[in-house]
């Protein structure tokens, strides 16, 4: 008999929520990049905690969120208390032309065609619509994804199809209907580190069913002081780039673009891209 997935109880999101550092610092970025919406219509895609959704929804503007699976879907709508939608193959299940401003949060890396899905958003939104996009940032050292693989994190297990993106990668998925007015690194080594170390306690104890949940939630008061000294350390590397990144781009008719390639094989992109300030 398959034991039954304990959903964690709005109280346990929060203080998941609460004391993990690197949902703060996506929503803190992802707020900045949103700006004022106070009397726009929101579509959050990606959720995976509803105390995140009830931080976007604080920050004003009408929302509706959209998630990956159905136990998600459970969670964040109880934190909610309103139907949570999961995302289907046929699409995004809204009508064209709603939205002002479309958020993905750490998704992109889950559809296989990942172009498909960023059209889908673009159908939604509206002429002048925005869409902003927090994806896991590609490097060529990437010392914390080889920690992750050697404790059997790997992306595949996560549920990803890819790794993540670079900048040009990024802007290829989004330049048939985007113009990229953003792109930011953001999230550094030593909070990083301390999220794949702890991400091998939350699979185990997730692991253990609803005694182990449990435990990840007193779990998670540990890790916030770890996370608050990761941080700590992380200022002193400022000049290092982040392991995740956040794009926003501007909505324009759909069109796909070829873009031209340098002498050294770069496109004029990746080149802009590659010098921007972090």
């Amino acid at each position: 008999m398959t034991e039954a997935v304990h959903i964690p109880t709005p109280a346990e999101q929060a203080h998941m929520f609460r004391k993990s550092l690197p949902h703060k610092v996506r929503l803190q970025e992802i707020l900045r990049a949103l700006g004022d919406v106070e009397d726009l219509t929101c579509l959050e895609v990606g959720a995976d905690n509803g105390a995140f959704s009830l931080a976007l929804r604080k920050h004003g503007g009408n929302w509706q969120t959209v998630v990956w699976s159905e136990d998600e879907a459970a969670a964040v709508g109880a934190a909610l208390g309103e139907k949570v939608n999961r995302f289907e193959e046929s699409g995004l299940p809204f009508k064209k032309k709603l939205f002002d401003v479309v958020v993905v949060s750490d998704i992109l890396e889950r559809f296989r065609d990942d172009i498909a899905f960023i059209e889908e958003c673009h159908k939604v939104l509206k002429p002048d619509g925005r869409l902003i996009v927090s994806v896991n940032r590609l490097g060529a050292w990437r010392p914390v994804e080889m920690l992750r693989s050697a404790l059997g994190l790997t992306y595949q297990k996560r549920g990803f199809v890819r790794p993540g993106y670079t900048e040009s990668e990024l802007f290829r998925v989004l330049k048939s209907g985007f113009d990229v007015h953003l792109v930011r690194p953001y999230s550094r080594f030593f909070v990083e580190l301390t999220d794949a170390i702890f991400a091998r306690i939350v699979e185990k104890r997730r692991a253990d069913g609803e005694a182990g949940l449990r435990r990840l939630v007193r779990a998670y008061t540990v890790a916030g002081v770890c996370y608050t000294i990761a941080f700590q350390l992380d200022v002193l590397m400022l000049l290092s780039r982040g392991y995740h990144f956040i794009a926003m781009g501007k909505r324009r008719a759909w069109r796909p673009r070829n873009a031209p390639v340098l002498v050294d094989g770069r496109s004029i992109t990746e080149a802009v891209l590659s010098r921007a300030p972090t």
